[in-house]
């Protein structure tokens, strides 16, 4: 509590090698974010990912969503479900709170 969220080195990040991303910085729309995740998408390293292969890489209104203890976690939750399983669930949020980050 009170405390800056952890942070991912690179190294552990490759070494994970995770199937899906979802980013979703403290502070930022869904604007910013795409604007900022230009940084991830330079790397050496970053096409070479599972997630950026397979196109699972994603981005979300953190700042509205995800950084805030309220009733909206109802809502990241449901964001989560349409990303994570967009032929089960359709709440209304993609292209408005989240959408896929193109490589």
């Amino acid at each position: 509590k009170g405390e800056h969220s952890p942070y991912i080195t690179w190294e552990n990040l490759i070494a994970a090698n995770p199937e899906v991303i979802v980013i979703m910085p403290c502070g930022f729309d869904l604007e910013r974010t795409e604007k900022e995740a230009q940084i991830l998408r330079n790397h050496s390293d970053w096409k070479n990912l599972k997630a950026v292969k397979n196109g699972q890489v994603f981005i979300v209104d953190g700042n509205a969503y995800f950084n805030r203890p309220s009733q909206r976690l109802v809502d990241s939750t449901e964001i989560l479900a349409e990303i994570l399983h967009p032929s089960l669930f359709n709440y209304g949020f993609k292209g408005k709170s989240w959408k896929a980050l193109t490589v």
